[in-house]
């Protein structure tokens, strides 16, 4: 997902975009310098904050449907290669888009390697919160 790259358009609706990963803080870094991240990121060594969201997490979630190998293959013909992978390489992640109080407006859960929400999805649930 390359939401981080729209972070003014975030900002502009009057929120902070706050990326969670499953690695730990030395491959946390490396990251947020390769992929010129400027927003908070967070490490979740424990996967605590995974399941309590009820992240999907497995070998047939991660890699066993078609989708995920569409994810990949379209990845690999926008330039993407995978690492050396760094934390848990089984467990999928998500978005929400939490308000102020604690009110969630919107709740993904990816289904699929490579599977994330559209940048206007979460655009939109941040407009339509006001």
């Amino acid at each position: 997902m390359q939401v981080h790259r729209e972070l003014p358009r975030i900002r502009k609706e009057g929120a902070e975009l706050h990326l969670v990963g499953n690695g730990n803080r030395h491959f946390a870094q490396a990251f947020k310098e390769e992929l010129k991240i400027v927003c908070p990121l967070y490490v979740d060594t424990k996967l605590d904050a995974y399941r309590a969201l009820q992240m999907k997490r497995g070998l047939a979630s991660t890699l066993g449907s078609l989708a995920s190998w569409r994810n990949i293959a379209r990845a690999m013909k926008a330039g993407f290669r995978q690492g050396t992978t760094q934390g848990d390489a089984w467990q999928l992640g998500g978005a929400l888009v939490v308000l102020p109080g604690g009110q969630v407006v919107l709740r993904y859960t990816s289904q699929a390697a490579g599977d994330h929400p559209r940048v206007e999805v979460v655009l939109k649930a941040l407009v339509a919160r006001a």
